[in-house]
């Protein structure tokens, strides 16, 4: 069976839910397996549809995932890369997010930017299985490096609070930090973020992620919905880059679905 028939057989008595509850579940996996990623999964299943969250693009941006596969299913990545889209940047933050957490990713959307690859973001809401409270923010930002700021990388600025500097090994920096100071979801807002800085790879990537969203204004968990471990696991991840992207996350996306 070719795999627009498997998705579309997958979804055909699936209905959208405002709640954010209706997506498949998936048993978390350990960080450590997480780490080795680039060995594991490329093969998405579309289980369920969803809404799209606002992200920045107007009428000339690059095109934009505004549904793609729910949940992942573990297959070997080729090692293959091709040129990074929208909704492939969505379905590979789905698989990294999913590979760390046990919990439901919903209200998955990507973009390549207006102006082609110079910059890259994807983003989801995720509602852990563990604890209570809403689904919480959950976005990467693949920018040019640039941006990160002057050498040395440092804690330097206002915004960062519990702060941590330190190189990997092949170069890069690691950058670990909270920034609760963004109050737009509400006084009790949290946010927390890793950042690796890649000269090799002329590339900055951010990953973080918060105790609450847009949708829910005012409500929160009592932490952020990854923790900085699974942050640093989802950033490290060698293949993140602006222009391309496994090739497996590209087909995944290409297959997503977009809202009439």
């Amino acid at each position: 069976m070719l795999l627009n028939e498997l998705m579309d057989d997958a979804v055909a008595d699936v209905v959208a839910d405002p709640a954010l509850a209706v997506a498949s579940r998936r048993q978390g996996l350990s960080i450590r397996r997480t780490r080795r990623a680039l060995a594991t999964v490329g093969a998405m299943v579309v289980v369920g549809a969803g809404t799209a969250l606002a992200l920045p693009g107007g009428a000339d941006s690059a095109p934009v995932a505004r549904d793609v596969p729910r949940s992942v299913q573990p297959a070997p990545l080729s090692g293959e890369m091709v040129p990074i889209t929208g909704p492939g940047a969505a379905a590979a933050l789905a698989a990294a997010v999913e590979d760390v957490s046990s919990g439901t990713v919903s209200r998955l959307q990507g973009d390549t930017g207006p102006i082609g690859p110079a910059e890259a973001s994807a983003e989801l809401l995720l509602l852990p299985d563990t604890s209570s409270g809403p689904a919480g923010r959950v976005m990467v930002n693949l920018q040019p490096l640039s941006l990160g700021g002057p050498t040395p990388y440092t804690c330097d600025a206002r915004y960062m609070t519990r702060c941590d500097v330190r190189t990997l090994p092949g170069g890069d920096t690691l950058r670990t930090y909270h920034d609760d100071a963004d109050t737009e979801y509400g006084a009790a807002s949290q946010r927390a973020v890793a950042e690796v800085l890649s000269p090799s790879r002329h590339l900055r990537v951010v990953v973080f992620a918060m105790n609450g969203n847009a949708f829910e204004r005012g409500s929160f968990r009592d932490e952020t919905v990854l923790d900085i471990d699974q942050l640093v696991a989802v950033a490290t991840l060698p293949w993140w880059s602006r222009t391309e992207l496994p090739r497996e996350y590209v087909e995944a996306g290409a297959n997503s679905r977009t809202p009439s």
